[in-house]
Parts: structure tokens; C-alpha cells; sequence
């Protein structure tokens, strides 16, 4: 069982799109599946609440804090190959307690200021858990080239890997979310289900996950 995180100091910067994004290509590649969502606001259980009873996958509980180990243990008994955690915004003690327990950490990154300056203390704290951070640079402009290389500057400034692609503010991850669908559930020829679903491929073999189906690709 692997175990991934969505991690960083601030709010609105896509860190529950990328969550349960990653979860639902995980699940369409036959994975057992478990998103736990350690934000108070829910927002991923709310999205698992709008979600079609046919699209039972992923799985998606709250949790906090001094619950997380007995969810992990819960899931890994359960044969779970994959567990997402969504960590809420500001200085909590969730977050940190979430990078303790992963295999890897994904920092969304825009191009905000506030964005910049909320890296170097989630740095610090993979950094002083001994995990690999990733930034994953996200709702760059579809036409915004010299965002994207903004936030590989200050991630590198950093010291922090960025993944090989950004991923493009689209308004199908809204659309998506608000049907309780991903982007690639709910546009898979779109070029933001193509991004998705480079992340996931990505993802996976960062973590060395075999996949028990095919993710569809968009060209």
C-alpha cells in the first residue's frame, strides 16, 4: 500500500482537484482506492456526497488527526493499494501529521505570491521528515508559459523537484466538481483530462504502482 499527499500552507491552490483527480484515475486503473480527507471544510466529502451512484469509486472518509493511524491500519487490512490524503490550508497539525505517514508529497504551486511564500515551511517539513516533496505548478493560464516557469524558479529557489508538466486552469474541474466528477470523468478528451492523466501516469510510476487496467490517454 502506497500512501500520497496533497500538502500545502494555503488555501485555493487545488489541492483537493488534484486529490480526488489522482483518485478516480487511480480507480479507473483498478486500483483499490481510499481518499481521507483531513480538511474540516470536507470539501472532498462533499464531492464524494455529489458523486453518481454508479461512480462508487473512490472511496473518500474525513478523518483527523489522532484517527489517522487506525485508518491506515483499517485500509491496509482491507488490502487498499493506494490511500490520497487531502490536507486542510493554513499552520495545522494535520498536515504535518499527514507528511509523516507518506510515501510522497504533492505541493500544488500557483503563481500567487501567497503561494510562493507558503513553500519554504512545507519544504521545511517534508525536509525534516525525510519525504520527497514534488511542486506540482497548477491553474497556470492555458496561454501563461512564463507562469509555469515562475513557479519552477521558486520551487527550485526552494530546493524542491517540480513534476515534468503543469497542469492549466480549466473550467471543467469545476464543471467536474460540481457533478461530483473529475475532469476526465466528465470531459475525457479534454486537454485538462490529458493533464490529469499524465499526473496520474506520472504518479504511478514515482510510486511504483501497478495498475490492474488501462487509464484511458487523451492525445
Amino acid at each position: 500500500m502506497k500512501i500520497g499527499v496533497t500538502t500545502i500552507n494555503k488555501g485555493g491552490v487545488g489541492k483537493t482537484m488534484i486529490t480526488r483527480s489522482l483518485g478516480t484515475a487511480a480507480a479507473a486503473a483498478g486500483l483499490t482506492v481510499l481518499i481521507l480527507d483531513m480538511d474540516t471544510q470536507q470539501n472532498s466529502s462533499s464531492w464524494r456526497g455529489r458523486r453518481p451512484e454508479e461512480l462508487a469509486l473512490p472511496l473518500v472518509q474525513f478523518t483527523t488527526e489522532n484517527d489517522l493511524p487506525e485508518m491506515i491500519r483499517r485500509a491496509e487490512v482491507g488490502h487498499c493499494d493506494l490511500i490520497l490524503i487531502d490536507t486542510p490550508p493554513g499552520r495545522s497539525t494535520e498536515a504535518a501529521a499527514a507528511v509523516e505517514v507518506a510515501d510522497l508529497v504533492l505541493i500544488p504551486c500557483t503563481s500567487e505570491t501567497e503561494c510562493f511564500e507558503g513553500l519554504p515551511r512545507t519544504a521545511r517539513l517534508a525536509r525534516t521528515t525525510g519525504k520527497r516533496a514534488v511542486v506540482v505548478p497548477n491553474f497556470v493560464h492555458p496561454s501563461g508559459k512564463a507562469e509555469e516557469e515562475t513557479i519552477r524558479g521558486v520551487a527550485q529557489g526552494n530546493n524542491l523537484e517540480t513534476t515534468p508538466f503543469a497542469l492549466h486552469e480549466f473550467q471543467v474541474h469545476r464543471d467536474g466538481s460540481f457533478q461530483g466528477k473529475t475532469a476526465q470523468e466528465l470531459d475525457p478528451h479534454s486537454r485538462a483530462a490529458g493533464e490529469i492523466n499524465m499526473l496520474w501516469e506520472w504518479f504511478r510510476a514515482e510510486l511504483q504502482l501497478g495498475t490492474g487496467a488501462p487509464v484511458h490517454k487523451v492525445a
